[in-house]
């Protein structure tokens, strides 16, 4: 049986992170750095620019105005807005590479999507601070399904067979001893990406009383998620308890209009990632 750190090496191993984001990143947080620098790095990537354009300008982002170049799209979106469309784009290519018959594709695509759409409305919601990244940290917080499927199929197949009263995280935690966000943590870790993009996965199926703002809101997204694609099986109410909404300053309705945005814009940057 492998852990979850395994399964992340040998992912690894298969997909490192592109030279591009290790580079944006770097100058990101290098005071030295300019858009002149961050542009050059982009523009050394013609396929990754047009995306990034082509996700800038997406619904999602909603600016005012065309944005039809990579010096105007660090102008106006910023590098740390950039770097988070970076790690879509990142997100999009490592779902590809891993993609396998294990497990519902559709399904899989569909809740990771679902589940950063929510994760970017809500952070608005609740006035966190640099709301963009959890768009990524939502769109991600799955992909250790993926890795667990290409590895161990049989294994996958069985963490599928959930229920109502035997939800998801459970049915891996029985199957794996671990969870699947358990296994994405150790790889977005392993990537060296920055702490606050992966430093909430781990507790994403706890319930904690002193939980942080960042725990609360991945624990409401991934239900959230779930709820959008089997609304046959799973009700939110019934999964993210009041006190935890209280907490988080979010109500009911909070989370009615964040699933409404995810469904109305999900459609559109399926198309746009999968370009």
């Amino acid at each position: 049986m492998l852990s979850a750190e395994e399964y992340a090496l040998r992912a690894t191993q298969s997909f490192t992170l592109p030279q591009t984001c290790v580079q944006l990143r770097r100058l990101l947080d290098n005071d030295k750095s300019d858009s002149n620098d961050i542009a050059k790095i982009i523009s050394n990537d013609p396929v990754l620019g047009a995306k990034l354009l082509k996700l800038a300008n997406s619904a999602l982002f909603r600016f005012e105005y065309q944005i039809d170049d990579i010096d105007k799209a660090i102008t106006v979106v910023g590098g740390e807005a950039l770097y988070n469309l970076m790690m879509a784009e990142t997100a999009s290519s490592a779902f590809e590479h891993f993609s396998n018959d294990a497990i519902d594709l559709q399904r899989f695509w569909l809740q990771s999507v679902y589940a950063g759409l929510v994760a970017k409305h809500l952070a608005k919601i609740a006035r966190i601070r640099t709301s963009g990244r959890y768009f990524v940290i939502g769109l991600l917080h799955n992909i250790g399904e993926l890795i667990v499927a290409v590895n161990t199929p049989n294994f996958a197949a069985q963490c599928a067979q959930y229920s109502t009263e035997v939800p998801p995280w459970e049915r891996q935690k029985h199957i794996l001893g671990f969870c699947y966000t358990d296994c994405t943590h150790a790889l977005l870790k392993q990537w060296n990406l920055p702490l606050n993009l992966y430093q909430a996965l781990p507790n994403t199926h706890s319930e904690l009383v002193d939980c942080s703002q960042a725990d609360g809101l991945m624990f409401i997204v991934y239900r959230a998620a779930l709820v959008l694609v089997e609304p046959e099986k799973f009700n939110f109410s019934n999964l993210i308890p009041l006190s935890l909404l209280q907490k988080m300053g979010l109500t009911e309705q909070d989370i009615l209009d964040s699933m409404k945005f995810a469904q109305m814009e999900a459609a559109t940057l399926i198309s746009v990632l999968r370009s």
